[in-house]
């Protein structure tokens, strides 16, 4: 019990002496000072005889004496022959090679034992270590044999964790300040710097963004008047997103042609991309020499730093126009340094922007999407209970026959279509009625304040009416129609899922009515039959005849330019409808609980032409199938893939699964166990439609995906904006650091299929390539034209 108690107290004696030290280090910053307290003040609490405190020379790559206590110390704070040793040489070499401490209990023992100045017999070393980098080591010798224990090595190696930390933070802080210490302002550069870089996230607009970052500059120079501005992609006109000023008033937004025979003097600095710093006099003879005329008051003082690249270019500036402050050089350097942080922060709030709207707008025509239609539909209908006399109403539209507009122009001049028609159709709305693009060729308007149902057919004709006017596309002149479903409610305790469902069945009533009309859902006596009964009625039978059949389309490796596997895609050829899109008959079938049904048939066709053309296909060959949540985690399909393991696994190994965001966020658990067994199973698995809803970034982290489907959305609009670009440039960066492959689907043009190739993306597929093709005409594909020539 007595030498029980005797080890804590000497337990508590070393912790005492490492938390002592600990706090003594928040009042020490210079590297020297910290180690000679060490050496003196500490570590001769611990009963040593000396220490060496070593410090890594980076450039020469050996270990320098900076520090000492004992006999190694002859003078205070004075080393007059530094111990050098290279890494690697004697036990201080080996532990900073290593990063291991060692424990030597009798040097005569040890081959690598150095004497310095008198040879003693124990031995204890121990690494400073940061970051995972050896940055020193502290060294103590004593006289007797096995005098150090795993007492002393633990207590040492917690100092010299310590101590590590606290030279990292002070050669960071010195690095900073050397970088600075000109500007005189070296504490408010650093705090104003991480607030830039904060204020992006605290806030919710640019311009309280550009609000925000005007305070850090008040902070840092004379800021009374203030502006930043952003020159145009073509380099002809600023806009000034954010001007605050004494005398001139300049609307935010504010839109101004550049003269380059005589610019403006800010116009001027954008145009030759340098930093210009003027007095009065200096002003006044560039205005008289006609290189630069002044918009507005003229200044006393005035200092314009430009920042940015080819792609996004602004400038911020700072003017006086009294003589209480006349900027310097070194205001001059202050915002140089400070502007170079602005571009980035700009670009990533920029970025957030765009994100953001992108998560509650759809990206080709900018309408609101499916999520923010259902939060203003559920806003609304709250409101009919204080609304008295008032409804609202629900219009399903589905364009006629716009399959055809795809298959014979191309889905980029559908796109076009699609804009167009999204136009017109908001010139016939109100400002409060919301119009919405639900998916594909489907939008809803979300009607407010009306009190008839007659008043919310009115604007359905009208909707009609816009549609059907002929559309000049570039020189192709298209007429589209389309069929619209209504349902009206002025009952405050309606169901919204239920009214979208009276809605999209009215106007799947009015295609089988003869399409380009509307039809309103009345009610409970309304004849309105159930398309999901409709749709399981002919779905049954349309697998027992064989009117369901996949088709392929290509997927090319953008390096090479060569097919290395397909994507296959089910369609439906209806004895009645003819062909029906997916995107009309899959929701009916989710609402019926046929999807399972469904990825049963499409893998078994799948895995039958892949044995059928195993023989012609090549040996990295991969299928994909895309499955449903309800699907991937039944009992049914995972039996049916334990089946093809045992008896075909080399043929199961050439599909890959294609999954959405959704399927994961249904069942995060169950989906990640299904995922590992089809890993098992040697089955990839493929991330589908990226970055379309939830949370995309965290589930590359979360789960084991081998390919990432970059949705079309991103390829057909990433010239639009340089934002795009940065987004797609950022999901194919963090795929590849994740070992993830990117597919880029939809590509339409020459000019998206050359861009992903230059953003690295590693295969893409999409109607420039090629389209979905029968079985026998994608092998003919693969045989005689298995390289893309463009």
């Amino acid at each position: 019990m007595t030498s029980s108690v005797h080890l804590k107290d000497i337990e508590a004696k070393y912790l005492k002496i490492v938390s002592e030290f600990a706090i003594d280090m928040l009042s020490l910053n210079d590297v020297d000072n910290i180690l000679w307290h060490l050496a003196r003040n500490v570590v001769s609490q611990l009963g040593f005889d000396d220490v060496v405190i070593y410090l890594v020379d980076e450039q020469r790559q050996c270990l320098i004496q900076t520090a000492s206590f004992g006999a190694k110390n002859p003078k205070d704070k004075e080393i007059l022959s530094p111990i050098e040793l290279k890494i690697g040489e004697g036990v201080v070499g080996q532990v900073a090679k290593s990063g291991i401490p060692i424990i030597i209990n009798d040097t005569r023992l040890s081959p690598h034992y150095v004497v310095d100045d008198a040879p003693r017999l124990s031995e204890l070393a121990v690494p400073m270590i940061v970051e995972g980098e050896v940055i020193g080591v502290i060294d103590t010798e004593h006289p007797k044999k096995n005098f150090y224990n795993e007492q002393h090595q633990q207590t040492l190696y917690a100092l010299a964790t310590i101590t590590a930390l606290k030279i990292h933070k002070a050669r960071t802080l010195l690095q900073l300040q050397t970088t600075i210490e000109e500007l005189e302002y070296s504490s408010k550069i650093q705090d104003t710097l991480f607030e830039i870089a904060e204020i992006i996230f605290e806030t919710d607009s640019i311009h309280d963004f550009y609000a925000r970052l005007h305070q850090c500059i008040s902070r840092l120079t004379f800021a009374k008047n203030f502006y930043v501005a952003i020159l145009s992609k073509e380099g002809t006109s600023l806009s000034f997103p954010y001007h605050i000023d004494e005398f001139d008033l300049v609307e935010q937004d504010t839109e101004i042609y550049i003269d380059a025979a005589s610019p403006s003097i800010t116009g001027h600095v954008l145009l030759k991309n340098k930093p210009l710093l003027l007095n009065q006099l200096q002003l006044a003879h560039m205005v008289a020499a006609g290189e630069i005329h002044i918009n507005g008051t003229v200044p006393k003082a005035w200092l314009g730093v430009p920042f940015g690249d080819e792609h996004f270019r602004g400038i911020v500036v700072v003017q006086n126009y009294s003589d209480s402050y006349a900027f310097q050089l070194k205001d001059k350097q202050l915002l140089m340094f400070v502007a170079k942080h602005i571009r980035n922060a700009i670009e990533r709030m920029n970025v957030k922007s765009r994100m953001e709207f992108l998560a509650l707008h759809d990206p080709l025509t900018a309408l609101p999407n499916r999520i923010l239609f259902s939060d203003r539909f559920n806003r609304s209908l709250k409101t009919l209970a204080s609304n008295t006399g008032k409804g609202i109403a629900i219009l399903y539209i589905d364009l006629d026959r716009f399959k055809g507009v795809n298959d014979t122009y191309g889905h980029h001049l559908g796109d076009e279509l699609l804009k167009a028609v999204a136009a017109r159709l908001k010139l016939v709305l109100r400002p409060q009625d919301t119009l919405c693009r639900l998916s594909g060729d489907e939008f809803a308007v979300l009607l407010e304040d009306i009190s008839s149902t007659n008043e919310s057919e009115v604007v359905a004709t009208e909707l009609l009416q816009a549609m059907s006017r002929q559309q000049d596309l570039g020189g192709i002149r298209l007429k589209v129609t389309g069929s619209i479903g209504i349902v009206s409610c002025f009952d405050a305790d309606a169901k919204p899922a239920q009214l979208l469902i009276y809605a999209d069945e009215a106007m799947y009533k009015a295609k089988l009515l003869g399409r380009n009309r509307c039809y309103s859902y009345h009610g409970d006596g309304d004849s309105l039959l159930s398309t999901t009964y409709k749709f399981e009625t002919d779905f049954t039978q349309g697998l027992a005849e064989g009117q369901l059949f996949l088709e392929y389309q290509p997927l090319y490796h953008l390096k090479n330019d060569e097919i290395l596997g397909a994507e296959a895609l089910i369609r439906w050829r209806h004895p009645s409808h003819g062909m029906i899109a997916p995107i009309r008959f899959l929701p009916e079938l989710q609402k019926a609980g046929l999807l399972d049904k469904l990825d049963l048939f499409v893998v078994e066709q799948a895995m039958s032409f892949l044995a059928s053309q195993q023989a012609h296909l090549p040996p990295a060959f991969k299928l994909s199938v895309n499955v449903s949540g309800a699907g991937l985690n039944s009992i049914a399909l995972m039996a049916l893939f334990d089946r093809y393991f045992r008896f075909q696994p080399v043929l199961l190994a050439m599909l890959s699964v294609e999954i959405t965001e959704q399927t994961i966020v249904s069942s995060v658990e169950e989906t990640r166990s299904t995922i590992e067994r089809l890993h098992g199973m040697g089955v990839t698995i493929s991330l589908d439609d990226f970055g379309t809803g939830y949370s995309s970034l965290s589930y590359l982290h979360q789960f084991t995906f081998d390919l990432l489907k970059i949705d079309r959305s991103f390829i057909s609009h990433m010239d639009l904006t340089y934002d795009n670009q940065i987004i797609l440039e950022t999901i194919i960066n963090l795929a590849k650091s994740l070992n993830i492959k990117t597919v880029a689907e939809g590509i339409e043009t020459k000019e998206q299929y050359r861009h992903m190739q230059a953003l690295a993306c590693d295969y893409g597929q999409g109607y420039y390539m090629n389209r979905s093709l029968v079985a026998a005409d994608f092998m003919n594909e693969l045989k005689h034209s298995p390289i893309f020539v463009h």
